[in-house]
């Protein structure tokens, strides 16, 4: 057996650094022109059950009460927010047909799915899926049709994140199945204000009880929001994502408005719903009873 010549060898690793970086990236950060996040506690701040929690002003970027903000921790589907971050940053026709398909399907975590293989959706009903529902196999497609695939979105995702000073984040996987996706509430108010920006984001995330149908067989299902807030009309929210794996506990980024003013809620490691939930009911009663009338 001929060995390749030194010459090959050589020019093939000359040539990686060119592959790697032949697909462009972009981000459009004057899209999301924030003031930068600064701590302004409020002295009356609630007792929460998360181990990780922030509440801020979108608009000014006042942080108006933290709890281990800068603890990082898994993140699980609230990962969702940057994929989609990324698709629409991609540029990518959002009514191109993309098919689901056995590369599609969990084998990380081994979760279910309400889409069969071999259903095709837009893009745009698939970004939906991820966002309001949670699809993991809707996040899988859309990442596997990115340019150059899986491997250079979740790039992408590292690259908007880096570009946004969410420093401590990484992800693995367009899901948040990993528990290796990992961020910090302090990082989440970045990319969060970020999606905030975003109508279709804002949107989606907060859609509940949407029919989808196949574009190429006979599939029709009603999909619904993993966060009852999201659709609670005694709630004005703008903006949710839930996220929960064992490693996470249970995660939200909710953007709300109390009192004319719209705030990020973000929560990290909860351990349950009921917590979770409780924590948001006590900081929407206290932002609309005691911050607005300070």
């Amino acid at each position: 057996m001929k060995r390749a010549p030194l010459a090959v060898i050589s020019l093939v690793f000359l040539l990686i650094p060119f592959y790697l970086n032949r697909f462009d990236f972009y981000f459009y950060k004057t899209e999301y022109d924030f003031p930068k996040p600064q701590l302004a506690l409020f002295p009356l701040s609630p007792s929460l059950y998360a181990p990780s929690a922030l509440v801020a002003e979108i608009s000014s970027g006042k942080i108006i009460l933290a709890k281990n903000e800068k603890e990082v921790r898994p993140i699980a589907s609230i990962t969702k927010i940057v994929t989609a971050l990324t698709v629409l940053n991609s540029k990518l026709d959002l009514s191109e047909e993309l098919e689901i398909t056995e590369e599609d399907i969990d084998t990380l975590k081994g979760s279910t799915s309400h889409i069969p293989t071999g259903t095709k959706f837009t893009r745009l009903e698939l970004l939906n899926l991820a966002l309001m529902s949670s699809e993991n196999r809707a996040a899988l497609c859309l990442a596997r049709n990115y340019h150059g695939g899986t491997y250079f979105f979740v790039r992408d995702m590292n690259r908007i994140c880096q570009t946004l000073g969410s420093i401590d984040s990484y992800f693995v996987d367009p899901t948040g199945l990993s528990p290796m996706n990992v961020s910090n509430c302090l990082d989440l108010f970045n990319l969060a204000r970020a999606a905030y920006c975003k109508e279709i984001i804002r949107d989606f995330s907060t859609r509940d009880n949407i029919l989808f149908e196949g574009k190429n067989k006979k599939f029709k299902r009603y999909f619904g929001n993993t966060d009852s807030f999201a659709v609670d009309p005694n709630y004005s929210v703008k903006l949710s994502k839930t996220g929960y794996i064992l490693e996470s506990g249970r995660c939200i980024v909710l953007a709300l408005e109390a009192n004319g003013k719209d705030y990020l809620i973000i929560l990290l490691g909860e351990k349950s719903v009921a917590q979770r939930n409780e924590d948001i009911r006590i900081i929407f009663k206290w932002l609309s009873d005691v911050v607005n009338n300070n």
